[in-house]
């Protein structure tokens, strides 16, 4: 998102200042940027109304990275804890497959293969 003047951007407010946006994404959701961080910046002045207004920038700044951070490292961990249960699953079903399906004596019988072995052909 660019701070410009020009007539095909987006009209947003930002601490009763009106600022014109110009960005690739959804109007709707420029406005719902500006609105997050409006509501931000809102909040902390409120609980220190003295502070300058570019510290005040500064800490919302970082209390909406810390929540984008912090955002991303429970993602990852989320991916990361499907990722093992989709693995033990995987290997679980392997298994019950592979107990299931009768050797009819060839030795290495297609009807022995693992599901990843039979969905490869």
């Amino acid at each position: 998102m660019t701070l410009l003047n020009e007539p095909d951007t987006i009209k947003v407010t930002v601490l009763d200042e009106p600022l014109r946006i110009a960005s690739e994404a959804d109007p709707e959701y420029t406005r719902e940027v500006a609105a997050h961080v409006d509501r931000t910046l809102r909040a902390l002045r409120d609980s220190a109304p003295t502070m300058e207004p570019f510290k005040n920038a500064v800490l919302g700044a970082m209390e909406i990275t810390d929540d984008l951070l912090r955002d991303r490292s429970e993602r990852a961990a989320l991916a990361a804890e499907l990722t093992g249960r989709i693995e033990r699953l995987d290997a679980l079903i392997d298994g019950a497959l592979k107990q299931s399906v009768p050797d009819n004596g060839s030795g290495g019988s297609p009807s022995r293969r693992s599901r990843k072995e039979t969905s490869a052909r």
